[in-house]
């Protein structure tokens, strides 16, 4: 039985996965907790405007599931009740500029929409007697103390013909409206000085068609994932089944030179000349049933309210509000996951050793566990012409992690379609998955297999960047370079891995 908090209610503002996500964790501290939704409630699943991008595909990684299986037992058997496909009945063709191999995932998971997934999450929540909905609801502004220095609640508006203000008081305000938070506006129009963010300026476009299966189709079909290279004009293409047999199809695009068309046949045509034959024959036995439909993004951004010299006691911001990412690379939801999780933590500390300025201790352990997925972003983003990072400080070992990926994508691909070996492809996935500690990848003893090349043009553009021939001195020279993330990973997490290698090394 978890010990709740004294102070009684907290208030959420937003219902996408990080407020739902959120929602869920201070339902188990506090007595009351309230989500404000400017949409209406939805009575299926549904897109909703508040959440433009819905339409397009979302992914849940590896991290992210295991905390969403925490908090919201058995979800991905609702998913699959519910018409989700069930991944590992579903082989996946991997193409890169090195090669193509078929995946087969080993571990139950379900691929579905986003707006099934938060239906069943949603639904997962109603169901907890302390967590009540207020929808139709717009957040305009903050409540403080006389000094300004407590937040109290928040000031709200109905979103309807009336368009009645009011106000409501909580011990704990989290604002998880995503992209459209009004926070920093708020917190200016208080006097604070908020810092300049980090960005990663991404010109980015996709377009997405969705198709009906017909049951002919069905015992053909393999899902489809194209990982392209910068300077061939589209960043990713993906071809995957959500549910009630209905498949997507996307296209991205990095750079802002090329944005795919929203134009059926002009999609079409781009989209069966990115895919194998094997794939191209199976669309064209497809029924058209949504799109296609484009999103556009120009940038992602990096809040740093952690070094604000005086942040509200009772005021947090998690999810895109915090820090947003390129979708493409599915890390949002996963790190909205992740947030909401390490906030649980910071209130256990909190409970078990009260400390003074809890909203800006819990803001800087924001800032360790999302590191390592907005450096990773950046990482595979700043490979494309007309992606800048625009911040005081560089990034670290940006040119290094990606001449080391190249390398081991390379070996990794030549193993899996030589030797139908996925090992090293499963570890860079778990990397990318927010599970494995970069530091488990980046270590010399890789680098000792990957510098074993014959001597490739990826091997030399790699040990141009180490600028070290020693491999006595191969792991220090990358301590240098790589951040150590050592404080993103739990204890749990690591634990975990533990197991996962004594298995491994078992078999």
């Amino acid at each position: 039985m978890v010990q709740k908090l004294e102070c009684g209610k907290a208030l959420v503002i937003g219902s996408g996965i990080a407020g739902l996500m959120t929602a869920r964790v201070l339902s188990d501290y506090y007595e009351e907790v309230l989500i404000v939704e400017r949409d209406e409630l939805p009575t299926e699943p549904a897109s909703r405007p508040g959440v433009p991008q819905s339409f397009h595909p979302h992914r849940v990684l590896p991290r992210g599931r295991m905390i969403l299986e925490r908090y919201f037992p058995r979800y991905i058997d609702t998913l699959i009740e519910l018409g989700a496909q069930p991944t590992n009945r579903e082989a996946t063709i991997s193409v890169n500029k090195y090669g193509s191999f078929v995946i087969q995932p080993a571990e139950k998971d379900a691929s579905s929409s986003r707006v099934l997934l938060e239906w069943v999450l949603y639904q997962c929540l109603q169901q907890i007697s302390n967590v009540r909905f207020l929808p139709s609801t717009e957040a305009t502004g903050l409540i403080t103390s006389d000094d300004r220095q407590t937040i109290t609640g928040i000031y709200t508006k109905a979103r309807n013909e009336l368009k009645t203000q009011g106000s409501l008081t909580a011990d704990l305000v989290v604002d998880t409206a995503g992209r459209a938070s009004k926070v920093i506006k708020w917190l200016e129009s208080l006097g604070q000085h908020v810092p300049e963010p980090e960005h990663l300026k991404v010109p980015l476009g996709y377009s997405t068609r969705y198709y009906k299966i017909p049951p002919h189709v069905d015992q053909k079909w393999k899902s489809f994932f194209y990982d392209t290279q910068a300077g061939e004009g589209v960043s990713a293409v993906m071809v995957h089944r959500i549910e009630d047999q209905i498949a997507g199809a996307t296209i991205a695009s990095t750079g802002g030179e090329h944005y795919p068309s929203t134009n059926a046949a002009e999609f079409e045509k781009e989209l069966k000349q990115l895919v194998p034959s094997e794939i191209a024959e199976v669309l064209e036995q497809l029924e058209p049933f949504q799109g296609p439909r484009g999103y556009r993004l120009t940038d992602s951004v990096r809040q740093h309210f952690e070094k604000m010299e005086s942040w509200p006691s009772g005021l947090l911001v998690l999810g895109d509000a915090l820090c947003s990412f390129d979708p493409i690379y599915g890390q949002g939801m996963t790190v909205a996951a992740i947030e909401a999780e390490t906030l649980a933590a910071c209130l256990e500390e909190q409970i078990s050793n009260p400390q003074p300025k809890f909203e800006l201790r819990v803001l800087h352990r924001m800032q360790q566990t999302l590191e390592p997925a907005w450096w990773l972003s950046s990482v595979s983003d700043l490979r494309w012409k007309g992606v800048e990072y625009v911040n005081s400080e560089p990034l670290k070992g940006i040119k290094f992690a990606q001449k080391y990926i190249d390398l081991y994508t390379k070996k990794a691909t030549k193993l899996a379609t030589e030797e139908d070996n996925k090992t090293l492809f499963f570890t860079l996935f778990m990397m990318n998955g927010l599970v494995l500690p970069p530091r488990e990848f980046f270590n010399a003893n890789i680098l000792m297999m990957l510098l074993n090349d014959n001597g490739s043009v990826e091997e030399q553009q790699l040990r141009a960047e180490l600028g070290e021939e020693d491999p006595q001195k191969f792991q220090a020279r990358i301590d240098e370079l790589i951040p150590s993330f050592e404080a993103a990973y739990n204890d749990r997490l690591l634990n975990m891995l533990a197991a996962m290698h004594q298995q491994a090394a078992a078999k």
